[in-house]
């Protein structure tokens, strides 16, 4: 039940350059782990889960028409993921709420639903949904905080490497059924408003990112975040002009999202 344009090989490489993106392994690091098999086996088990994830995505970027049985199989194969994190499966749906949560907006599209009517940060925050999930089974396996930080501590880091995403994934996305914000507002609006919007949305993230800083400087890791975050953002607006500039309308003619059904971008 894999589809046929995922490669393997590319997918980890794939998932590895997620981890380092999102800063995984400078907080795998502070982990005490008992030997480099025990850190080795729980990299393994947090990639494995990754690849589910991803599976479950690829089946939604590849048909528009889901398979409700395919669907239920790749949820089997995460909760089966979750299992070498010591989860008792009674609790699968909460580690589980906020996938669940933005897999309702990739098969809402499907129903007509525009996204384009979401709040861009409430679209984002679950955009960043297996980030999220990752992050805390390191933090609660890890017993990373209070010295790192808390979760909410990342929220406007994985505001900004979400919009990243979109903005780098524009091209690739062109020929799937993919979820990616910034393509439906240019197909829907055009190059100017989607500039304007996603600017304004990326400057809003700063904004909050300095008032989370400058509230709570006390653990040892805030500063670090903080900084990386306003690196994010910069290399964020400047790849958001950059493609914006880059992408012609024959190719937003022709993206699959809008060949597809053109009503969801009401």
């Amino acid at each position: 039940m894999i589809e046929n344009h995922i490669n393997p090989t590319e997918l980890r490489v794939k998932i590895l350059q997620l981890f380092e993106y999102r800063l995984f392994p400078t907080f795998l690091e502070q982990i005490k782990w008992v030997d480099n098999l025990q850190r080795e086996a729980f990299l393994e088990s947090l990639i494995q889960l990754q690849t589910a994830i991803y599976h479950l995505d690829a089946h939604l970027e590849a048909h528009w028409d889901t398979d409700i049985a395919v669907l239920q199989w790749h949820w089997q194969q995460i909760e089966q993921h979750l299992i070498p994190f010591s989860i008792e499966s009674s609790l699968f749906p909460e580690y589980l709420s906020h996938i669940k949560k933005y897999e309702s907006h990739e098969l809402g599209i499907r129903q007509n639903k525009s996204l384009l009517r979401l709040n861009l940060e409430y679209f984002y925050f679950y955009k960043s949904c297996d980030v999220k999930l990752l992050r805390r089974l390191i933090y609660e396996r890890g017993n990373l905080s209070p010295r790192t930080g808390k979760l909410s501590d990342w929220r406007y880091y994985d505001l900004i490497t979400e919009v990243n995403d979109d903005v780098e994934d524009i091209f690739e996305d062109l020929e799937f059924v993919n979820v990616n914000l910034v393509l439906i507002q240019l197909i829907k609006d055009g190059k100017e408003a989607t500039l304007q919007n996603f600017s304004n949305f990326i400057d809003l993230i700063r904004q909050k990112a300095s008032e989370s800083f400058a509230v709570d400087r006390t653990f040892e890791y805030k500063e670090y975040i903080y900084t990386e975050t306003l690196a994010r953002i910069e290399e964020t607006k400047n790849l958001l002009e950059s493609n914006i500039e880059k992408i012609t309308q024959l190719q937003l003619d022709n993206a699959r999202i809008n060949t597809q059904k053109s009503n969801i971008l009401i």
